[in-house]
């Protein structure tokens, strides 16, 4: 143990930055002596971390020896640090002599309970004035007219921070998004609405280069090989695609498919191939491409054959009402045979057909990877399309009626938009642009640029809260609801929230409980998944891992896994998150939901079909959210795995202990091993040997290892591919817990479910408000979690817990303006005490 240095050397020291508030402590007057308790869990700080933490070598920018029992509330962000650090397994570091599990214990408690006992009043925290982002603008848009969107086309992409896309101090206006958002109300003003007088429109799906065919087309990854049945296309039909297409008014539209013969060669041309083209699931074409006329022509005739069989796929006239309809082209079935080829007779014997398909299927068909349509070509009306019977509640019958009613529409329309109750003052400039455009367009094309200014409207697209000067104040029950709903539902509140909330009982405890749950059930829930969860455990990056289609041929290409992986996790969520199971079967759980691709990566092979089903599995080593495809894939390399990305995953995502920042200059395993050892472990080893890596490796590596027999793509293997030698899994945990696999690794994290109830409170919170948690939110985060495990830890009770916070339910000022700076705008700070 070290003594404390005083005199003008401990004075130097004090102008060093700290992890916390280090010159207040030092220079305040020695504290009273520490109870017998405190005094024996700061007896075991001096023992084992004075040796690094002290005023000569500041590791981390901390010196405990400046610090005593009684300054640990005082040095709060200091100490929830190294709480972290000491859940994690890195403090004290691996290879220094380590206290016993149960003291280690029996300190965090200690902390955690000083730290919580101090904080009198609990922490709101400021959160700035912020605008949607694309998720909730597309799904406002959707709740209030009915039309689906892709806000990718319409708006910028959205920053992150914290792993969240809904950060508040990054959601501020710019004028470039401010031209884009009004650019984007008048264009969906008028798909809402529709044009009677529409222009016909051009729209390509799918690559452009795969309509007029000089080689074989190029089909998105993860396509599928369309020689099976895809999902929600009729029953007797294989392979195809489907768009969701805006048709601006009732009338005549053309339809045009990517060329699908060839003349250098006659691939998939042998055997027939009906072609059908449907309009919300209703057969409006049909043709046959191929078959022995077809392939003979191409064979004499070549290009002008070609090109008089392509042109069955062209200006194929239909009619559509105004709206959003789904148009697919497929194919028809020709039978459930493997194969129309015939039987091969290889040496010695051996009778076969040609090699099967990854997932089974017919061969030799042919597949559409883009078409075209244009229209209207001729207008024959206006349907009440889903988004017409949304926005115009009522239909004037005669010019005396025509304001009232327009009045009507956008009194109602700015009233969910707004999410609050509409005064004149609200309506009066709305109706000015009804007013000057009906005047020349009529009625219509009036309630149009109406709704066109309600989405361009600073009140549909900021979160606005009522400022507070001094001191946090409840929310109003009209800004609950409005955080409620774009907490759970990402979108705007639905009328039965607005109704309570306008009457003031949302606040009252039943009320507010039984809100929740409602919405919780409600589909729109599914955001939780899609949009809290998928980011929380940073599904996004599985995006960037495109498998080696030299390794993983199987699964790469038009077999890529990626979207069918995705939705194995969506629906296992989901099942998790919305029901009564604890959040620990998020890791434990032993089932899952799998189609046959999936199933045949996962090496199951009784489950047939592209539709998802839920499988209990018989293999513990899949159990779990480790035991998932995605997962294992975002954390691995497209060509090998990497327990280091695995296990840093788990230490931040799961236990909420991420490393230590990585020193510069790192190389990859292929530069700093020398010979290049025959498997990923052992290059993992030597790599780890570097002193400066070695004490977060020592702890997140063997999590990795544990995981070692899932490959990149999520299969398992007892033998690794490159050396042909045993993998080895076996790993230990910081605390000695072995572990002799994957299973054991799910078992070992479901034991911490402290950690992993923290972390999804923390995460969650963060979503939730829209700001950085940070050390002052840790008392509330533990009193959730405590609340959680009273409630058998099911993420309803999380939920609930969050809910009730008062980072939730009320909001604090904004932190002053430091006193030299002339700035009007700036970014918050975060970790301002300011409550």
């Amino acid at each position: 143990m070290r003594t404390k240095r005083t005199g003008r050397h401990f004075t130097a020291l004090a102008g060093l930055v700290t992890l916390g508030t280090m010159g207040a402590a030092m220079a305040a007057e020695p504290a009273a002596a520490p109870s017998d308790a405190n005094h024996a869990q700061w007896a075991l700080i001096e023992e084992y971390c004075y040796k690094c933490h002290n005023t000569e070598d500041w590791a981390g920018s901390v010196a405990f020896d400046t610090m005593s029992a009684d300054s640990v509330p005082g040095e709060a962000k200091v100490w929830e640090m190294a709480i972290k650090k000491l859940r994690s397994g890195l403090m004290p570091p691996p290879g220094n002599d380590q206290p016993e599990g149960a003291a280690v214990a029996g300190l965090v408690s200690w902390l955690e309970t000083t730290l919580d006992k101090a904080q009198t009043t609990p922490y709101a925290g400021y959160v700035p004035l912020r605008r949607l982002n694309r998720r909730e603008y597309a799904n406002a848009v959707r709740d209030l007219l009915g039309l689906e969107i892709d806000a990718a086309t319409w708006l910028p992409q959205d920053q992150l921070k914290d792993d969240f896309d809904n950060n508040a101090e990054l959601l501020q206006m710019t004028p470039a998004f401010m031209d884009q958002a009004v650019s984007a109300a008048r264009s969906l003003a008028l798909l809402a609405v529709g044009d009677p007088k529409s222009v016909p429109l051009e729209t390509n799906y799918g690559p452009v280069p795969n309509m007029i065919l000089s080689l074989a087309a190029a089909p998105a990854a993860g396509s599928g090989n369309q020689q099976r049945y895809k999902d929600g296309m009729p029953f007797g039909t294989r392979g195809g695609m489907s768009v969701v297409h805006n048709f601006p008014a009732d009338g005549e539209y053309v339809l045009t498919i990517g060329d699908m013969a060839l003349a250098r060669t006659v691939p998939n041309m042998e055997f027939e191939n009906t072609v059908i083209a449907l309009l919300d699931g209703k057969e409006i074409w049909r043709t046959q491409i191929g078959g022995e006329e077809d392939h003979k022509a191409i064979d004499q005739k070549l290009d002008d054959a070609v090109f008089k069989i392509n042109s069955r796929l062209k200006d194929i006239h239909f009619n559509a009402t105004a709206g959003q309809h789904t148009v697919a082209v497929t194919f028809l079935r020709r039978s459930y045979a493997e194969d129309d080829g015939r039987t091969l007779q290889f040496q010695g014997g051996d009778d076969r057909r040609s090699a099967n398909v990854l997932e089974g299927g017919q061969h030799r068909v042919q597949a559409v990877h883009a078409f075209h349509i244009k229209g209207p070509v001729n207008i024959t009306g206006m349907s009440d399309s889903v988004t017409r019977q949304k926005i115009f509640t009522c239909k004037p019958t005669g010019p005396a009626e025509e304001r009232p009613c327009a009045e009507k529409i956008i009194g109602s329309l700015a009233h969910q938009a707004f999410r609050r109750p509409v005064s004149t003052d609200d309506i009066a400039p709305l109706m000015a642009f009804y007013d000057r455009t009906s005047k020349i367009d009529g009625f219509e094309a009036g309630v149009r640029e109406s709704l066109a200014a309600i989405l361009a409207s600073p009140y549909f697209l900021y979160r606005a809260e009522a400022n507070v000067d001094t001191g946090a104040r409840e929310l109003t029950d009209l800004e609950l609801a409005s955080r409620l709903s774009f907490f759970l539902w990402s979108s705007l509140p639905d009328a039965e929230l607005l109704a309570v909330a306008e009457k003031n009982e949302l606040s009252k405890p039943d009320v507010l409980k039984a809100q929740v749950r409602r919405m919780m059930a409600d589909p729109k829930a599914i955001s939780l998944t899609r949009d809290f969860a998928f980011q929380w455990l940073n599904v996004a990056k599985m995006d960037t891992i495109v498998p080696s289609a030299a390794l993983f041929g199987h699964a790469s290409g038009v077999y890529d896994p990626r979207p069918a992986f995705k939705k194995e996790l969506e629906l296992f969520m989901d099942s998790i998150l919305r029901s009564d199971r604890p959040v620990t079967d998020l890791l434990t759980a032993d089932y899952t939901y799998l189609n046959e691709q999936v199933a045949l990566i996962y090496g199951m092979e009784d489950i047939r079909g592209n539709g998802f089903h839920k499988v209990t599995l018989k293999d513990p080593n899949r159990h779990g959210l480790l035991g998932k495809g995605a997962i294992l894939m975002l954390t691995a390399n497209p060509n090998r795995t990497a327990p280091v990305l695995r296990g840093a995953w788990i230490m931040e995502r799961i236990l909420g202990t991420p490393p230590a920042t990585p020193p510069p200059n790192v190389p990859d395993l292929g530069e700093a091993v020398k010979g290049k050892p025959a498997t990923v472990r052992e290059q993992v080893e030597i790599h780890r040997r570097n002193a400066a890596c070695a004490s977060c490796h020592a702890v997140m590596d063997p999590l990795g290892f544990a995981l070692e027999n899932f490959d990149t793509v999520g299969q398992y293997r007892a033998i690794d591919p490159q050396s042909r030698l045993p993998i080895d899994s076996a790993a230990k945990m910081p605390d000695g817990t072995p572990l002799t696999g994957p299973s054991d690794l799910h078992k070992a994290l479901a034991s911490r479910s402290g950690q992993l109830t923290q972390i999804i409170t923390e995460k969650l919170m963060t979503y939730a408000v829209g700001r950085q948690v940070d050390f002052n939110d840790m008392p509330t985060v533990r009193r959730i979690v405590r609340d959680a495990q009273t409630q058998n830890l099911t993420f309803e009770s999380i939920v609930m817990g969050v809910v009730n916070s008062d980072a939730f339910r009320r909001r604090a000022p904004a932190p002053a303006l430091p006193a030299t700076t002339t700035a009007q705008v700036v970014s918050p700070d975060v970790n301002s005490p300011v409550r």
